[in-house]
């Protein structure tokens, strides 16, 4: 136990100790909270838990791998690779997985990805002849999402006199209706998207006190990273889950919740004290990243905020450099000033293109800034782009796994059967999709037996349909006989995707080769690490569940180049030097700032996220004059 916390200072040592019940760690930007959650999950471990006992949940991938890793180092491998240690969605998955048949859906079924929900929603609002442009697919998804996230079903949406007549005023009266649509037909295609996974945990632990039993007793100290940015429903699993023992351990900073347009609610993190009246509150108030400088004007800053836990954020560092305002005529100028400033210190203080970052509110303020560092020829990456199983002949691949488990799968389905080019058209998919429909079945029972469901197709069109199903089903009798990696080789030849990828020319053509060898090399990776680890599921389904869940910007990148992102894209990293720009009014702090004190408050946030990611210096930009269509 001593070596473990022998590197803490007495706070973080205090911290990680403390197993008595439940506590609040509230931890200041770089004050070394993975350290402390670290070092607690190992205390708990060499006090005799069975890591199975121990449930750490983090919002990414990243995060719960890199503590995974600083736990194997500091205890056994083994003990290690048994935690229940993950992101929200991953770990309560399992649990849905495990317990699937309690709310009628088979164990392995379907998780759909952004894409596939917006792909779904499109096709309703499409045969509910709704005018696509004033129900835009991204704007009916964020309110289903926020619906699901509030713990609202379709029915309490209905019956919601606020919401219907918020919807309304919006000229979409009709989204109840197309939400109460959209949960249909993910169940018929044995199908969850992201929110459902919370939704569906907080339904099972409700409807069977049984089963939410047993997991209160497996899972005795429960740890959760970030806490300021739960929503409703990760408050409400967390808080049943942790009934019975009371040992929960939550740790996050109220400064930096900026995630309310999400969903998640600051409340959480303040009212918890007054939810667990007998936990004890620790404050990590050193900051080790950052210059007194820098942690002064961060502190000034968040010290306007009233809806706050207050603590004294210091450093021990040196005083450093004063924080810079730079001012700029127009836009470009203040982009091309921020791309001279980069080059200059970089040559003045021998640095990396990799210790800078410029910070921006929106994503569409990233446009003349790439522009500016083309122009300069310095090398950068916009970091939060697309994830690599964004790509479409990922995605295209994934959907032929995914029929394997789930025929049902309709999106899985759409996609598998456009790629490659079979010669089967718009036209069929609307006469399969309307035969699906009357008689509410999937579309491979259609393709199943076509003639039986009215199918109405051309006899050269059924030849195709009825390849591709028999193709479909001959590789369905294969799928447990190999592993993923071996199993996708074989899907890749018989299915065509390999001829056809071959047929692509040019710099595209080889970008989507090295992909496919990339999600292939995944694949090996996957199966020798889980047998490394000890875990025998190396299934298809344990493959497409982790695929499924991997939504964070996870791809390693190490080249040396300036890092350009949005402030709510930086939260949890860190930079020597860092550029916050576009500083100006209705901007940042954006419009919506002006009207209440909580949409101010949560400006201040997030000006404090950006302050705290420098650790050398920080610069604040502004243009006169920006042009805005």
């Amino acid at each position: 136990m001593k070596e473990i916390i022998e590197n803490l200072n007495d706070r973080q040592k205090e911290a990680v100790l403390y197993n008595e019940g439940p506590s609040l760690v509230i931890a200041g930007a770089g004050s070394g909270k993975t350290k402390v959650l670290t070092c607690k999950v190992a205390c708990l471990l060499k006090l005799g838990l069975a890591p199975w006992s121990i449930l750490a949940l983090t919002f990414t991938n990243k995060a719960a791998r890199e503590m995974k890793e600083r736990v194997a180092k500091l205890v056994d491998p083994r003990s290690a690779s048994r935690l229940w240690m993950g992101t929200f969605h991953s770990l309560f998955l399992r649990i849905l997985r495990t317990e699937a048949a309690a709310f009628g859906y088979p164990s392995d079924f379907s998780v759909y990805d952004t894409t596939d929900t917006k792909s779904l929603l499109k096709t309703i609002i499409k045969e509910m002849q709704l005018d696509d442009k004033t129900y835009k697919v991204s704007s009916v998804a964020s309110r289903i999402s926020n619906a699901k996230n509030a713990l609202i079903s379709p029915e309490d949406y209905f019956n919601s006199p606020d919401i219907q007549q918020r919807d309304k005023d919006s000229r979409m009266p009709r989204v109840a209706q197309i939400y109460a649509q959209y949960v249909a037909r993910c169940r018929q295609a044995k199908a969850m998207d992201f929110d459902d996974i919370l939704f569906n945990t907080n339904v099972l632990f409700r409807d069977h006190p049984e089963i939410l039993a047993q997991w209160q007793e497996r899972f005795q100290y429960i740890l959760v990273d970030e806490y300021q940015d739960t929503n409703a429903s990760q408050y409400l699993i967390v808080k049943k889950l942790a009934e019975r023992h009371r040992r929960v351990c939550v740790v996050g900073d109220d400064s930096q919740s900026i995630y309310s347009f999400r969903g998640a609610n600051i409340e959480n993190i303040l009212k918890f004290q007054s939810n667990y009246p007998e936990s004890k509150l620790f404050k990590l108030e050193q900051n080790y990243r950052s210059t007194k400088n820098i942690v002064n004007i961060a502190n000034s800053l968040i010290a306007n905020n009233q809806n706050r836990i207050k603590k004294e954020v210091f450093s021990q560092r040196e005083s450093g450099n004063l924080i810079q305002i730079l001012g700029a005529m127009s836009d470009v100028e203040e982009a091309y000033m921020v791309a001279g400033k980069i080059a200059e210190m970089r040559n003045r203080q021998y640095e990396k293109w990799a210790d800078f970052a410029v910070l921006y509110r929106t994503n569409a303020q990233s446009r003349v800034l790439e522009e500016a560092m083309r122009k300069r020829n310095i090398p950068y990456r916009v970091y939060g782009g697309m994830s690599f199983y964004q790509h479409k002949e990922i995605k295209d691949i994934l959907s032929y796994l995914r029929l394997m488990l789930n025929p049902d799968d309709d999106e899985a389905l759409k996609r598998a059967i456009k790629y490659p080019s079979k010669g089967i058209g718009d036209t069929t998919m609307t006469k399969l999709q309307d035969a699906a429909r009357a008689n509410q079945v999937s579309l491979w029972a259609v393709l199943s037996n076509p003639i039986a469901y009215a199918l109405s197709v051309n006899n050269g069109t059924l030849n195709k349909l009825a390849a591709f199903y028999q193709m479909i089903s001959d590789l369905q009798a294969k799928v447990n006989q190999l592993s993923v990696y071996d199993f996708t080789q074989i899907l890749l030849q018989v299915s065509g995707i390999n001829a056809d990828l071959l047929k692509e020319s040019g710099v595209e053509g080889i970008s989507h080769r090295e992909n496919v060898q990339s999600l292939l090399a995944g694949m090996h990776e996957f199966t020798q690490t889980r047998l490394e680890e000890g875990v025998e599921d190396c299934s298809m389904a344990a493959y497409l569940s982790e695929v499924a869940l991997n939504t964070d910007q996870d791809e390693e990148d190490n080249d040396d180049k300036v890092f350009l992102m949005t402030v709510h894209a930086s939260k949890g990293l860190e930079f020597n030097n860092v550029f916050v720009t576009v500083m100006e009014e209705n901007i940042f702090p954006s419009q919506r700032s002006s009207e209440s004190q909580a949409e101010l408050e949560e400006e201040r946030r997030l000006l404090y996220v950006a302050f705290t990611r420098a650790g050398n210096r920080c610069a604040l930009t502004f243009a006169k004059s920006r042009f805005r269509n």
